[in-house]
């Protein structure tokens, strides 16, 4: 009786470590130094190395890798509300830069709750993850009591005791200050956002700061971050009283522009209008948006590094603070007030 063969496709033999040594003619030990990047490990010796795990198309055993390290090669980002345009191009940065380090990503979404903030915290931690990027809600610490024993970057907010990654906001506020009254702008509103939170105050107060002695601001509302523009900034909007509106980010506005337009307001012949964030709506909308620039990378890439360079180096006493540069960008829905010829080239102004 013939025997049945199997149609089954033999498993394809998984490449070692050592095959990859031999191949690059180092020890195993160095190709476990380049491909965890420690050690100091010459520069001709890496691309002998990498070029092997490119021909032998060499995958990382990561359960091994955790077993043999005590890491689990995995972080968790923890945002108020992926749903935010400005949210989401941070999270791919750090997104981005953690692949490039090898690390995977646990994503939570707390929905800008504080509850759920201490909750997904505490979830990443049993999870095993090495370290923890935290966007939070506020500036308040949802954490206090806890026992965290690993490291955790702050994004964007304030925090006492942990590292952190900003941007210049303030030389934000001051940036449009500057750019609006060399268009001649003199009456201006602010729709700023929740001032429970630092970067919100400090756009603001940058702004109003470098205001000349001619320039006044007519009128100023709290907003939340959201479209949705409340009663009161609609009323304020139509007074039309002022010549330019500075919004605390790019999705107010956005909202403030819709209630302009609708009500036969136009923009930027009657109301000038700034954003900040420059998310990728901002090029979209009609006109398109002069906004602040945040370096949306750079703080991803700032975030993943410094949660790195921790888990290497423990706690330690010194709070590690990144503060990155921001820039203007003129796009068109701004223009000098009436009689007044643009002093300011069109694109980015630092």
């Amino acid at each position: 009786m013939a025997s049945k063969q199997s149609d089954a496709k033999p498993r394809p033999k998984r490449v070692t470590m050592r095959e990859i040594a031999d191949a690059a003619d180092v020890s195993v030990a160095t190709v476990s130094y380049v491909l965890n990047d420690r050690g100091a490990i010459g520069e001709d010796t890496k691309i002998r190395i990498h070029k092997a795990i490119k021909k032998f198309g060499y995958k990382q055993n990561r359960a091994a890798r955790a077993m043999k390290t005590g890491r689990s090669a995995i972080i968790g980002l923890v945002f108020p509300n992926i749903d935010n345009p400005f949210f989401a191009s941070l999270a791919r940065a750090v997104l981005d830069e953690a692949q490039n380090n090898d690390y995977q990503v646990f994503l939570v979404d707390t929905e800008g709750s504080h509850k759920r903030e201490k909750q997904a915290v505490i979830g990443l931690l049993q999870q095993g993850v090495d370290g923890i990027v935290l966007f939070p809600v506020d500036d308040s610490d949802s954490l206090a009591g806890q026992t965290i024993d690993i490291p955790i970057v702050i994004l964007d907010r304030e925090s006492e005791s942990r590292d952190l990654i900003q941007a210049e906001y303030y030389d934000g506020g001051c940036m449009i200050a500057r750019y609006l009254q060399d268009l001649g702008h003199t009456r201006f509103g602010i729709l700023e956002g929740p001032q429970v939170v630092a970067n919100s105050r400090a756009r603001s107060e940058g702004f109003v700061s470098a205001l000349g002695s001619g320039s006044r601001v007519v009128w100023r509302l709290e907003q939340e971050y959201s479209m949705t523009i409340s009663e009161p900034a609609r009323t304020a909007l139509l007074k039309q009283d002022i010549s330019a509106l500075v919004c605390g980010n790019d999705l107010i506005a956005m909202g403030a522009m819709s209630v302009l337009q609708s009500n036969k307001i136009a923009i930027p012949g009657e109301v000038s209008v700034v954003g900040f964030d420059d998310i990728p709506f901002a090029s979209m909308v009609t006109p398109k948006l002069t906004t602040v620039c945040m370096p949306y990378r750079e703080m991803g890439r700032e975030a993943v590094n410094l949660l790195l360079r921790r888990m290497d180096t423990g706690a330690g006493d010194t709070r590690n603070r990144v503060v990155l540069p921001v820039d203007l960008v003129e796009r068109e829905s701004t223009a000098p007030a009436c009689g007044k010829a643009s002093a300011t080239p069109p694109g980015n102004l630092a």
